[in-house]
């Protein structure tokens, strides 16, 4: 056999090259993904001696790689253990942990197995007057659609949403409720130079059925579990204004 080209020889290595190349790919292609957790969860603690009944329990992550951050919140008046916990771990495609401290010094871990949108596992609380240890269940949450179909309403009241929603109702909320806040990961965002987002990622958030159980108004009254606390009072002017809203919204059936 004569002896290889110099020409023949570099196609060949070409050739090794590229199909190294397309094995790699392939192999990335079947390996599985890792679990992404990022979202706003609500959810509940029972299973537990110490306690009488199931506590709901609400909380947002953001995940970055395989590293965790976010806030897990219970209740403020359950004794002990109520407030919001400032929490940080790891996630896996299968599992996550997350540990934390909360009010009065507190504390939370959680290992969780994750199943779909559901994470569920056995959280320890210890505080200065006690333990808990409970089961913890936090399911994601996912909006049916994107709070476009409620345009129209928006259009309509442009003016009123952005006085008075955006500019004294919601303005608390912009101290969390933004991309690279302490809230980003939630479904939403409260942005004064951007109405239409804004109106859209409320809308999601609003009940058409039964209005003054929309999470919109819950959240920032701490009614449900909220991990910035309690950032409307009762009866005051920004709740009102923001009720004025839901009601518009609710009364259009577009969400």
């Amino acid at each position: 056999m004569p002896p290889e080209g110099k020409g023949e020889a570099m196609s060949r290595r070409m050739q090794r090259v590229v199909w190294a190349a397309a094995l790699a790919s392939a192999v990335a292609i079947v390996r599985p993904a890792g679990a992404d957790v990022t979202g706003s969860y609500d959810g509940s603690l029972s299973n537990s001696k110490k306690l009488a009944q199931t506590i709901a329990v609400g909380g947002a992550m953001s995940q970055s790689g395989k590293l965790l951050s976010g806030t897990v919140a219970l209740p403020a008046d359950v004794p002990i253990f109520g407030g919001a916990y400032l929490v940080s771990g790891k996630a896996t495609p299968k599992k996550l942990t997350l540990k934390g401290t909360g009010p009065g010094g507190a504390h939370f871990k959680w290992t969780g197995k994750i199943s779909g949108d559901t994470i569920q596992g056995k959280a320890n609380l210890k505080g200065p007057g006690g333990k808990l240890v409970a089961t913890l269940v936090m399911m994601r949450n996912v909006s049916a659609n994107d709070g476009s179909g409620c345009d129209g309403v928006l259009n309509a009241n442009m003016t009123f949403f952005v006085d008075q929603v955006l500019g004294q109702a919601l303005t608390a909320c912009t101290a969390c409720h933004a991309p690279g806040l302490q809230a980003q990961a939630t479904r939403l965002h409260v942005l004064r130079a951007d109405p239409l987002t804004t109106a859209r990622d409320i809308a999601q958030l609003i009940d058409s059925a039964n209005p003054q159980a929309s999470k919109i108004l819950e959240k920032p009254l701490n009614i449900l579990p909220h991990g910035g606390g309690p950032q409307l009072v009762a009866g005051s002017s920004q709740e009102m204004i923001l009720e004025q809203w839901v009601d518009l919204v609710a009364a259009a059936h577009c969400n």
